[in-house]
């Protein structure tokens, strides 16, 4: 169907969406849209079923939805509770509340403020958590920064990677060349947020709905449980860890901060060991 056909679709209390290209969908109350969706934007308010696959420049969601297929999106905003039954694509990933992915989760950017469970592998550019996670699978990114809130994941990979605990400040983002940070820096200004500022207001949502959904990823929430990474293997160039229990770690610079089990480190450049961390073996090679 061609752009100039693209119309609007309202739905304000209960009833049903035939899926279609639209320019705009709008879901307050309960609702539900049978079959696939191509639409400019998507926004829903209350409790959203989407029986097929979304594709879209936005994707908005504040209380539940789930969606049945998978999801192409720009940006993905999420709070409450999203469920995906199958893969999610997009440029951009913001989640305050609890979300769900049964298949894979790639992005250029993901900030999770609250609770993030993916069955499969995630991938980023760049990767934000502050609350509670689990990914059954790889997760992925050039660069990794976990305020803990409880965590668990098979394996961990990057260029530079944090986990340190709450409050703790982390390392700024790597930045690109004075000329180009510059332009960056302008386009995010007129944007009217940065990827940080973001991260601070969905914190706010988020840290209290992670801690209200920790029961569900098996985490206590207290005491160690609450701020704990899992995780069999790490690996990247420059790592900083605190609190994570893992078999091995591997990199060029590695530190190894409080609260630490670690079963072997491999290093090549450097290695630091915090009073109180735990290392079986050590390695550089």
């Amino acid at each position: 169907m061609s752009e100039q056909k693209r119309t609007n679709v309202h739905l304000a209390g209960s009833g049903r969406i035939s899926g279609g290209f639209y320019d705009t969908v709008t879901v307050a109350g309960s609702g539900r849209i049978e079959g696939d969706v191509d639409a400019h934007l998507i926004k829903t308010a209350g409790s959203c079923r989407m029986d097929g696959d979304v594709k879209t420049k936005e994707l908005k969601t504040a209380g539940s939805c789930r969606v049945a297929g998978d999801v192409k999106a720009e940006l993905m905003k999420t709070a409450g509770s999203c469920a995906i039954e199958g893969d999610v694509q997009a440029e951009e990933i913001k989640i305050a509340g609890t979300q769900t992915v049964e298949g894979s989760l790639r992005a250029k950017e993901i900030t999770s403020a609250g609770s993030l469970r993916v069955s499969e592998d995630v991938e980023a550019e760049k990767f934000l958590s502050r609350g509670g996670f689990e990914i059954g699978g790889l997760l992925s990114a050039e660069e990794v920064k976990i305020e803990l809130g409880g965590g668990k994941v098979m394996e961990v990979g990057g260029t530079r990677i944090e986990v340190r605990q709450r409050g703790r400040p982390f390392w700024g983002w790597r930045r690109e060349p004075r000329r180009v940070q510059i332009h960056v820096q302008r386009g995010l200004e007129d944007l009217g947020e940065t990827l940080e500022s973001v991260f601070e207001d969905l914190g706010r949502l988020g840290e209290e709905v992670s801690r209200a959904v920790g029961e569900s990823l098996g985490y206590s929430w207290a005491g160690r449980g609450a701020g704990f990474l899992e995780v069999d293997s790490i690996e990247g160039d420059e790592i900083f860890l605190e609190s994570t229990k893992a078999r091995v770690v591997r990199g060029k610079k590695i530190q190894i901060g409080e609260g630490c089990e670690i079963e072997s480190v491999e290093y090549s450049e450097s290695l630091e060991i915090a009073p109180g961390a735990q290392v079986k073996e050590q390695k550089r090679v």
